[in-house]
């Protein structure tokens, strides 16, 4: 259907929907087919009830301009992002940053951090990818950033750019974008703190731009990206340690020694006062299908929702952090507060409940199968459906050896992104077992659950992308 119909049939149902009068003066708007020109001319007529509809159009024109923008895994170097920063009047460098880089637990670390801190003092948290929805992952406390202000934002960052540079070959990445939006973003509404997580490595990441940080946080390292961070652990924790500044205070996941010999030295170079977690802190911990309780130092019979055991640990690498951060006065909470936002974090996407019977988990990666097979084994289901999707830039063959020790039906999908490749033939492949094909995945979610019964239960994993389409998908319908 044509764009411009598309949405003048959109309008009409919802100015019916809101009592709004279809004036001559809005059918002529529509009579124009530039979608950028319809939103700024509705804008003009300065009607709160608009608002919703402009939220519309704005999720569309930011979409469908980003795809327009170079989406490269990672752009060497970060002049790009020192440049637009500067033409910004540098807005990083008046926020209180918490840095997080890691290959797994980033996201739930963030969450349970925003979670907590949120209780007294306004956090601006920045995650990839979105889960929820597109604008999910620039958000102030439980709010996302509309759409409007993500796309007046983007287009003035983008704008700014094109002037400075245009003749440029080396232009900003989608995700240097979104990063600068973010940044403007929270400066704009005075945030107390700022949660920034890595989108890929950590060196050369388009967040590594501030020069003094509250805190650095490294999550778990496993195997992810090796074509681009290097083919070993040590080369991968390298990567990730460069988010460490001079003079850092630096927060870490417990890891092989020869893993944390490399973020040791980095700290060292950078004087740097670095913590690990120590997992003998870790007592009492019981996995259930559906939350989980331990015990770290002070904090007794701790129940989270956040499931499964790397769950426990990415919770207390965020009480130590806390910590850390109490102790250097820098926040001021209760133990209570504390408590009570560690027991209330959920993090979309990750080993979450749908309904009794169909669990989604973003494991998309060698670390990420190996924790959603250590949960799955330790509640015994027995009657297992697998809908899998996994990237080809992945180690998908490792991933699927792994995955096929289960006693489960397969069933095959693509990731619907466009800018990544994803073939069900490579990974129909790469298995032993028998498995089923379907490339359309919610034509594969409606097959699957037609037939599900009540005592089986319906796994959907290995690709977040994958993961936040279908969790849309099976929510609203």
């Amino acid at each position: 259907m044509d764009k411009i119909k598309f949405y003048r049939e959109k309008f009409r149902d919802f100015a019916n929907k809101n009592n709004i009068n279809i004036t001559q003066e809005i059918l002529e708007i529509f009579k124009n087919d530039d979608l950028e020109l319809i939103y700024n001319e509705l804008k003009k007529l300065n009607k709160n009830s608009l608002n919703d509809y402009l939220e519309l159009i704005c999720e569309d024109l930011i979409i469908n301009g980003i795809s327009k923008i170079e989406r490269s895994g990672m752009k060497l170097g970060l002049h790009r992002m020192e440049e637009i920063l500067k033409l910004f009047g540098n807005p990083e460098k008046k926020l209180k940053v918490i840095h997080i880089a890691g290959t797994n637990g980033k996201g739930s670390v963030s969450s349970y951090l925003r979670t907590v801190l949120s209780q007294k003092y306004k956090v601006g948290m920045y995650s990839s990818p979105g889960m929820i929805s597109f604008n999910d992952r620039i958000r102030i406390n439980d709010d996302f950033i509309t759409y409007q202000e993500m796309y007046s934002l983007y287009k003035n960052v983008w704008d700014k750019w094109l002037e400075n540079n245009p003749n440029s070959n080396d232009n900003l990445s989608f995700f240097e974008i979104l990063t600068v939006v973010s940044l403007i973003y929270f400066e704009k509404n005075n945030v107390d703190f700022v949660i920034m997580e890595v989108g890929l490595g950590g060196r050369y990441d388009g967040t590594n731009i501030f020069a003094k940080k509250e805190l650095s946080i490294i999550t778990k390292i496993g195997l992810d990206h090796t074509d681009i961070l290097g083919d070993t652990l040590e080369k991968i924790a390298y990567e990730k340690a460069g988010i460490i500044q001079q003079y850092d205070e630096v927060i870490c996941y417990p890891a092989k020694r020869e893993v944390l010999d490399v973020i040791s030295n980095v700290a060292k170079e950078k004087n740097a006062n670095m913590t690990i977690l120590n997992s003998n802190d870790i007592k009492d911990y019981n996995l259930f299908a559906k939350y989980s309780v331990f015990s770290y130092k002070d904090y007794n019979n701790l129940k989270i929702k956040m499931l499964g055991e790397h769950q426990i640990y990415n919770a207390c690498l965020s009480l130590l952090a806390l910590e850390n951060m109490q102790k250097r006065n820098i926040i001021n909470l209760t133990d209570d507060q504390i408590r009570k936002g560690i027991e209330n974090t959920v993090w979309s996407g990750r080993l979450e409940w749908l309904t009794d019977n169909i669990l989604i988990d973003g494991a998309h990666n060698i670390d990420g199968v190996t924790s959603l097979i250590n949960y799955l084994e330790k509640q015994k289901y027995k009657k297992l459906k697998i809908l899998l999707g996994i990237l080809t830039d992945k180690d998908y063959k490792e991933m699927i050896t792994i995955l096929e020790n289960l006693d489960a039906n397969f069933y095959l999908t693509k990731v619907p992104i466009e800018i990544k490749k994803s073939s069900t033939e490579d990974l129909k492949n790469s298995f032993v077992k028998k498995v089923e094909v379907i490339d359309d995945y919610k034509e594969a979610v409606t097959t699957i659950l037609k037939d599900l019964k009540q005592d089986e239960i319906l796994l959907i994993t290995g690709s977040l992308y994958l993961i936040s389409a279908v969790r849309k998908f099976i929510l609203e319908n």
